[in-house]
């Protein structure tokens, strides 16, 4: 079977493109926005607020530190104070022998076991001199 086709000129012609006789109305398309950029409130960084907080503590102790240093009474600091000989007994000089140790204490040559101004000599070393009154004890060095 065979087919034939007629083409005529009206065929090889281009089609025109023409408006339609009633308008389809398009749907609007809506403008398009640059995307806004969201702006959030500035956050400190967990770091640094532990950084303020930490510096802050800091503070406070030094802060504190001084004014426990300055308005506490003494007495409470060291109640022995009080009861230390500053001024009563100077060691001027020793003579330092193992039989037989003696000290210048306060312009007066004292051994072990000997009292002065209250205070008994308790042990003689070589360099200083143990000292006792009322079960409590200090030691004092040669005056220089």
């Amino acid at each position: 079977m065979a087919l034939k086709f007629m083409v005529s000129g009206t065929d090889l012609k281009k089609p025109e493109l023409r408006q339609p006789e009633t308008e389809v109305e398009q749907p609007r398309r809506k403008a398009v926005q640059p995307a806004r950029e969201v702006v959030q409130p500035k956050r400190i960084r967990p770091s640094s607020k532990k950084r303020v907080k930490l510096w802050l503590l800091l503070m406070i102790i030094v802060i504190l530190g001084v004014v426990v240093y300055y308005l506490w009474p003494a007495d409470l600091i060291s109640p022995t104070l009080e009861s230390l000989p500053t001024n009563k007994v100077v060691v001027s000089a020793i003579v330092y022998s193992e039989e037989n140790a003696s000290a210048i204490v306060s312009n007066i040559i004292v051994h072990e076991g000997d009292m002065i101004n209250g205070y008994k000599v308790a042990k003689i070393h070589r360099d200083k001199v143990e000292f006792e009154k009322n079960g409590k004890s200090f030691t004092k060095q040669v005056s220089k």
